[in-house]
This record gives structure tokens, sequence and C-alpha cells, in this order.
């Protein structure tokens, strides 16, 4: 309280000794007595699935100061003795911002104080109903699929700590994308149907959770899931890597490199059976011209002149000589024949 008193005093008397820079200084100490004099935080608890508790203040992150938290259960802080000082601080940038507690009493008051540093008054809050601020996690594994009774089916999974499935309503969260308009369904269980709806259109739905009358009423429903959206007979989650689509391609890819490594294969083992096993050449081919064009002058088709081929002939001629056998003639020796 003297925090606050004395803020205003000291901004008043700097703007008197200031003169010219009345109007400056006036904007300035607007500021800094809406930052440090006049914020006070506000304490926010919640408990989670497994009954714990957390409560954290600064949460705008304005304070530069540390505060000290005791917490009792009960209508009155009647003894020092049934305080506890907080077990675990939340701190962030060198500032306590909460504090996390063990298991909490359920349908127990619960109160918390917080002393500033600075010596300031200590700010105390009372939860007269602590099961009332249960938040669970939100759902997960979103999938839907088309049913044969020509509806989308959508189901889920939700993490349930220390409570029971009787003990958790959901709410579904889904529009087609034609519409700008969400639709919120309640649902008890840990699936939702979606009947009469266009197959031509894409749905997106969202699920969250929150404990129901079944075992501890609570106020706070969980944070919305990722979302999930369907259309033309595929499913693809918000957030999530898109699983099936990457096997998929991943599929696709693999299937190509493969039958391109094949081919390449086949083209370089086909050049090698070339090179250890040539192939028998085919002269028809290359004498096709010897007998189309040159009509089987084989002279011509090797290019050889005609004056070539005259001066190879032979220009000379030699006397017809007439040889006939003596049939008187008795040949005793080869060499020495005798004749008549």
């Amino acid at each position: 309280m003297m925090m606050n008193m004395f803020c205003p005093v000291f901004a008043w008397r700097t703007l008197l000794a200031t003169g010219p820079s009345f109007y400056l200084i006036v904007m300035l100490s607007a500021l800094i007595y809406h930052v440090q004099c006049s914020e006070e935080p506000e304490v926010h608890c919640t408990m989670n699935k497994y009954k714990n508790v957390t409560c954290l203040w600064n949460q705008k992150g304005h304070l530069s100061e540390n505060y000290t938290l005791y917490y009792w259960y009960g209508m009155q802080e009647s003894s020092v003795r049934h305080t506890a000082p907080c077990p675990q601080y939340v701190i962030a940038n060198h500032i306590t911002i909460g504090c996390h507690f063990p298991e909490g009493k359920t349908f127990q008051t619960f109160n918390v104080k917080l002393n500033s540093s600075s010596m300031g008054p200590p700010i105390q809050k009372t939860f007269h109903n602590l099961q009332e601020l249960v938040k669970m996690d939100p759902p997960a594994n979103l999938s839907v699929v088309n049913t044969s009774s020509l509806e989308l089916r959508l189901t889920w999974e939700q993490s349930l700590g220390v409570f029971s499935e009787l003990c958790i309503s959901y709410q579904v969260r889904h529009r087609s994308m034609g519409s700008d308009k969400w639709t919120v369904k309640n649902a008890s269980s840990k699936k939702f149907s979606l009947p009469s709806f266009d197959p031509r259109e894409t749905y997106t739905f969202y699920v969250r959770s929150q404990l129901n009358t079944n075992c501890i009423s609570s106020n706070i429903w969980s944070e919305w899931s990722e979302g999930v959206t369907w259309g033309r007979n595929a499913t693809v989650s918000d957030g999530q890597p898109l699983t099936e689509l990457a096997k998929t391609v991943l599929i696709s890819i693999i299937s190509t490199c493969v039958l391109l490594l094949l081919l390449l294969l086949f083209i370089r083992m086909e050049r090698i059976w070339f090179i250890l096993v040539p192939q028998i050449p085919n002269p028809g081919r290359k004498f096709e011209a010897l007998f189309n064009i040159y009509r089987g002058d084989f002279q011509e088709w090797l290019g050889v002149s005609k004056e070539a081929v005259d001066n190879l002939k032979p220009n000379y001629t030699e006397p017809l000589c007439t040889v006939s056998e003596d049939p008187d003639c008795i040949v005793l020796d080869m060499k020495n024949p005798t004749c008549n």
C-alpha cells in the first residue's frame, strides 16, 4: 500500500522540477505508474489429468520482481504451521512466474498467497472448488473414414491420467470447405458420426475434452486438438506428418529410381555383350551398291579407271604350234626317241 502511495508522490515532485519537459514527463510517468505502481499479478490455477496443480502469475510478462508463494487447504489460514511454501517454482528469465504442486485435494478449498519481494501487500486468492479447475489434455490421433452407410465417422484417442473414460465428455467442431461457420456438437464417447455428407466437399474436424458430472465437473475445456481434414477419399491431419501420403510418395520415388537403375544396368549390359560377343557382319549391305548401281562391275565399283584396266590387258600374240603324234614312232628312251 505504501508503495502505491509513494509512486504518484514521487512522480508529481519530478514533474514540478522538470519545467519545459512537463508533458513528456507526464506521459512517461503515467506509463511507469501503470506498469510498476498499479499492476498486480493475477493468479490462475489449473489441475491436470494426474491431479497436479499449477498456479501461474505474471503471464503478461510485465512484472520485474519475484514473488514467494504459500498455500494451504481449508477456509481460513488458522496458523502458520498449516501453510506450506511452494514446492517447485516456475522460473522464466530469472523471475518466478508460477508454482507446481503435488497431487491436489479435490472437493477442498485451496488458498494461495503471494508475497512481494518489495515488501508490498500480499496477494491472496481462494479456490473453493478445486475439482472445477481440471484441464485435460486435448484429444489426439484424429481419424476420419467413410462408412458404407454414407456417413463420415470420426474417431480419436484421449489421455485419461487418473480419470476414467466415463468421466470425459467431448465437443466436436466441424465445417465444410464451402461454409464459413463452424458447427459444434457434443459427444459422450471417442467417436462422432456426420450423416448425409456431400462426397464432393472437404470437411475439417477438431475435438476438445472436459470432465463431466459423472466424476467431478470441470468448467475448463481442453485446448482444441489438431485438426483432421477429409475430402476426395483422403484424410490429412493438420500439424501432423502426412504419414500415408508420405508413404505413397516415397514408394513412388523408390520405384522410379529402381526402374531407372534397372534400365541403366540393362543398357550397360547390352554394351558389354556387344563387346564380348560381337555380331557377325552382314556383307549384303556393303556390296549393295556393287549390284544395284554398278551392275556387278567390280573394277568400276572399286574406282579403277578404264585406262588402267586397258593397260593390264596383254598386247602381244604368239603363233600357233600344231602338235601331232606319230603312231610309227616307238619311244625306247625318252631322251633319244627313234622314229622311222
